[in-house]
């Protein structure tokens, strides 16, 4: 049911979300997809986290019983970060030891380009390609600048 809703809303005016998921995807697309998603929102949401308490650590007055909550929060939310990065790497090995196959949705490569794509889809950001060095007949930069 999910999948079917996610691919009515393509027919709506969020065609961002509805390309998210597509007829094809098959069981394990879609637990990276899901392991990609839950990186990338907690990752967001921890940096915000992390940016929100230090603004009220600078607004704290430099008082101590706004302080440590401040600083704990922040600590805590830098421990979370550096959890979700660690668990990406680790949970590849621990699985590969027990036995387990799961290059197909969870090596680390896979997910930081799953995250790429869906930063993409979700924030409308399309990756630029640095300008290429030629002649200037295709748009690129040219070789020498004497003409200027």
């Amino acid at each position: 049911m999910f999948i079917e809703t996610a691919l009515a809303m393509s027919n709506t005016n969020a065609e961002n979300w509805g390309t998210l998921f597509n007829s094809s995807m098959d069981f394990w697309d879609f637990i990276l997809l899901a392991i990609a998603l839950i990186v990338l929102f907690a990752g967001i949401f921890s940096i915000m986290y992390i940016l929100w308490w230090w603004v009220l650590l600078i607004l704290s007055g430099w008082k101590d019983d706004k302080i440590k909550p401040a600083i704990n929060s922040i600590r805590y939310a830098l421990i979370g970060l550096g959890v979700i990065v660690l668990s990406i790497f680790v949970f590849p090995k621990i699985a590969g030891l027990l036995g387990l196959d799961v290059s197909k949705y969870s090596s680390p490569e896979k997910i930081f380009l799953e995250i790429k794509v869906l930063w993409d889809k979700i924030f409308g950001t399309k990756t630029s390609t640095s300008p290429t060095i030629d002649n200037g007949t295709n748009g690129g930069l040219p070789e020498d600048f004497s003409d200027l």
